[in-house]
């Protein structure tokens, strides 16, 4: 253990001490902490609690939607794959393996305003000439779900390929329906659900409830409870049951790091969708304020690791660390 843990120490535990230390530094633009005060902290959470909302909130809408497409893709590439599963699984995967930041530009490309979503339907008059979608927080948000979808796709598939297929022979006998109408009425909570994390993210932060967002939370009420309704018993009491220590996992690997992601806010949205990793680059490079920076930093740390902890907690500490 050696080894490891002298890299460790030099190069994640020192460099970590020495940000936490300039945090409570009384020179704001030193890079040499000197002093101790807290104004940096009194500041950041003064002046910046609206960019760590826009953190949590598009990191958990983010991570919500790449659940809502990865999973069900894991789910049927690991049981109805066949002998293709690895291929299938590398398909899913392989856009990944290029660039992050070529990713993130070619949504600039995708969402432009003459780009192939908005040209045609602007051709074909269905949109008007003015209507844009880069730099808002929809950009951002599908930006950064996309980005976020292996991190789902992956613990996933490896916890349903744990699932012992006899047990699931052995559900669909004594498990044969569907959930029926507690599964409608639970699957329509928590579609409305999402859907006012998505009304209260994409308006910036206020629950707009104008009529297309009432018509959009019905739809989500309606599609939740479609799906909810038509869930097999033995997907519910078996497959389910079994698959929650992966589906943590993901969501560990997901929604931490969509917490300090600052890129695709940067390129894909606007000043008043920029995240603490925004504000933090800036500080840093620009403003050259390092106490402040890593005073933010520490914060979202704290955040973090509060979030991992809760995780763990959950999961009895190993379960994430098996299934990665």
């Amino acid at each position: 253990m050696a080894p490891a843990a002298i890299w460790l120490v030099v190069f994640f535990l020192a460099p970590l001490v020495q940000v936490v230390r300039l945090s409570f530094s009384a020179d704001e633009f030193g890079l040499t902490a000197k002093g101790w005060s807290l104004g940096s902290y009194t500041a950041a959470l003064g002046a910046f609690l609206p960019n760590l909302a826009n953190s949590l909130t598009i990191g958990l809408l983010a991570t919500t939607v790449a659940f809502l497409v990865g999973v069900p893709l894991a789910y049927g590439i690991s049981f109805y794959g066949g002998r293709r599963r690895a291929l299938l699984l590398f398909l899913a995967v392989a856009p990944f393996l290029t660039s992050y930041l070529v990713r993130v530009i070619s949504w600039q490309t995708l969402l432009g305003a003459s780009g192939p979503v908005l040209g045609p339907l602007k051709s074909l008059g269905l949109v008007g000439d003015r209507f844009v979608v880069m730099g808002t927080s929809f950009s951002v948000v599908a930006g950064l779900s996309y980005q976020l979808i292996p991190f789902v796709i992956l613990p996933s598939y490896a916890a349903f390929q744990r699932v012992d297929r006899d047990l699931c022979a052995a559900a669909a006998d004594l498990y044969s329906g569907r959930w029926g109408a507690r599964g409608a009425v639970l699957g329509s909570v928590l579609g409305l659900a999402v859907g006012m994390l998505a009304v209260y993210t994409l308006s910036g932060r206020r629950l707009d409830l104008s009529p297309t967002a009432a018509l959009a939370l019905l739809a989500f009420a309606m599609v939740g409870a479609l799906v909810a309704a038509s869930v097999t018993e033995s997907f519910l009491h078996v497959v389910l049951p079994l698959s929650v220590p992966g589906l943590t996992a993901a969501g560990v690997l997901t929604f931490i790091p969509a917490l300090g992601d600052y890129v695709n806010a940067a390129l894909l949205g606007n000043v008043r969708t920029q995240m603490l990793g925004n504000v933090i680059q800036t500080k840093f490079l620009t403003e050259l304020d390092y106490a402040g920076a890593a005073a933010l930093s520490s914060l979202l740390l704290a955040i973090t690791l509060a979030i991992l902890g809760l995780y763990l907690h959950r999961l009895r500490g190993t379960a994430v660390l098996d299934l990665v």
